[in-house]
């Protein structure tokens, strides 16, 4: 009889478990959205995610490869946003199409690149054509613009680089780089290398600029957004979000209205991008 009693005890029990077990199975699942793409963008793109699931349960999962990684992820329906630095070139749009996909463009931010040097270099403007003529290996000493003589060490992106394709096509018309140019992943670590680095120049989002290197000029003219609208500073460009019309739905479009409403835009703005509603010049 008492082994009949624990007998019953035990298969309650079991029985309790197993509707546990079934309830957390049936439980809803939190949506995964996958951001693949700008490096530029990610630690912003993180902060909007982290402020977003404040009100919402979905998991914002990032990945920072680069912008051009970023669309072909998405293309290939290995991502549901591709975050981009530059606007999507030719050949992947024509690769889309092929597939038959609809991407559709979501512009969250403005951007303004600088050209920086270590703060050794009494340098202070480049125009952008000697800038272009550096990374093509034209201009190899700085003794040649009236710098302090020394080899130009040219800091350029690597090739999956939104920014590197952005500055190649626009300013420096031509995807050459000189011969034996450092290629870096990310703006922090151009940062790093020409603190270090007395000879060297990179270009960078304005985001990273801080006191351990200095700005230059393009043109005689300082990065602000007043030269932007006038048409005087050429150096800016637009910030992207990418979807796939077909999956731009739900918690996927509930982000990227979130990226482009005001709380997200306040967010862009505090983290050192220029909000789409405060440039009046459009991005060519």
């Amino acid at each position: 009889m008492v082994v009949m009693k624990q007998s019953c005890r035990f298969i309650a029990l079991c029985s309790v478990l197993l509707v546990s077990i079934l309830a957390l199975g049936c439980g809803k699942k939190s949506q995964v959205v996958k951001i693949t793409g700008s490096r530029t963008m990610g630690p912003v793109l993180g902060i909007l995610a982290e402020s977003y699931k404040t009100k919402h349960s979905t998991a914002i999962e990032i990945q920072e490869k680069g912008s051009l990684k970023g669309i072909a992820s998405l293309l290939e329906g290995k991502c549901d946003i591709a975050s981009s630095s530059v606007k999507m070139p030719a050949p992947q749009l024509f690769e889309a199409q092929k597939k038959g996909l609809v991407v559709k463009e979501y512009c969250i931010a403005y951007d303004i690149i600088i050209p920086i040097v270590n703060p050794a270099n009494t340098i202070k403007n480049i125009f952008q054509g000697q800038l272009a003529d550096m990374y093509s290996g034209l201009i190899k000493d700085w003794k040649d613009i009236e710098g302090k003589p020394g080899t130009v060490i040219v800091v350029d992106r690597d090739d999956s680089s939104g920014t590197r394709l952005f500055m190649n096509e626009r300013f420096f018309e031509s995807a050459t780089i000189v011969e034996g140019s450092r290629k870096i992943k990310k703006d922090v670590d151009v940062v790093a290398y020409v603190s270090t680095n007395p000879t060297s120049v990179g270009y960078i989002s304005a985001r990273y600029m801080d006191k351990s290197v200095k700005a230059l000029s393009v043109n005689s003219f300082s990065a602000s957004l007043e030269n932007i609208e006038k048409g005087y500073y050429p150096l800016y460009r637009g910030l992207y979000l990418y979807v796939n019309e077909k999956s731009y739905r739900g918690e996927v479009k509930a982000f990227v209205d979130f990226c482009t409403g005001k709380t997200g835009q306040d967010i862009i703005e505090k983290n050192g991008f220029i909000p789409v509603s405060r440039l009046n010049k459009p991005v060519r």
